[in-house]
């Protein structure tokens, strides 16, 4: 991947919740390839901002682009959704469809692709996330583990530009959280772009190529994992980071 090819372009977005501001102007670049990761306390638009992108939220202001497209005046917004994945908190699945049908729905019904062919598709990203054994599964069977790697395997399926995850392992019991995790460091290394907002520090240090730590809807500091975790610019990022520390232990 060039890594030099903007694939998301987010500027001075604005969004409000009648009187209760939540996105204050906040602008970023993702590049191909690129793995970013949003941090910050809870209630600080993080989710709005992933909401925003894929506009399941409308911004009251502010430009959206992916690629040379805006978004954020786009005529047909189905058709940009097609290529911008989401991984949901709550996995999103339907209960009634088996594992490889949840995948196979959007090939099928939204991409109007063949169903042979979807399946295919279908069976090679659930084979991707390790759950090629699960296919015929359905949701009440599978772990939340499994559950969430169908959610990505969903996602994947859509050939889509970026992935954005909104907390992908808060809903999972702590032994699960690694299978997740270890599919996101996989899809991160094949070169996947990908928008993650998370509390998973270690995912954070690792894996991604910058952090953004956000709080009170505004982008407080953005830097590389290192410089972000060993020397913090900003006194509220440091304080944020240290009592992540406390809670969790240093990673």
């Amino acid at each position: 991947m060039s890594k030099e090819r903007v694939v998301l372009r987010v500027e001075n977005l604005k969004k409000a919740f009648g009187d209760k501001e939540v996105l204050k102007g906040v602008s970023f670049d993702m590049k191909e390839g690129e793995t970013k990761v949003i941090i910050g306390p809870s209630g600080t638009g993080k989710s709005t901002l992933l909401s925003c992108i894929n506009m399941l939220v409308t911004p009251d202001s502010g430009q959206i682009w992916l690629e040379e497209e805006e978004v954020t005046s786009a005529k047909n917004i189905n058709k940009i959704r097609q290529e911008i994945g989401f991984v949901f908190q709550d996995f999103g699945l339907f209960n009634h469809l088996t594992a490889l049908k949840n995948v196979m729905v959007g090939l099928t019904k939204v991409k109007k692709i063949e169903k042979d062919f979807a399946k295919e598709i279908a069976m090679k990203e659930l084979t991707r996330v390790g759950l090629e054994r699960e296919a015929n599964m359905y949701p009440a069977q599978l772990s939340g583990g499994q559950k969430q790697r169908v959610g990505i395997a969903r996602a994947l399926a859509m050939s889509p530009k970026i992935i954005l995850f909104d907390e992908p392992t808060s809903a999972l019991d702590p032994e699960l959280i690694g299978e997740v995790l270890s599919v996101m460091k996989n899809l991160a290394e094949s070169g996947m772009t990908m928008l993650v907002v998370t509390h998973e520090m270690g995912f954070a240090r690792t894996v991604s190529d910058e952090i953004i730590f956000m709080e009170h809807g505004h982008i407080v500091e953005q830097s590389s994992p290192e410089e972000m975790f060993k020397n913090p610019k900003n006194p509220r990022t440091k304080e944020f980071l240290f009592k992540l520390s406390e809670l969790y232990g240093s990673e």
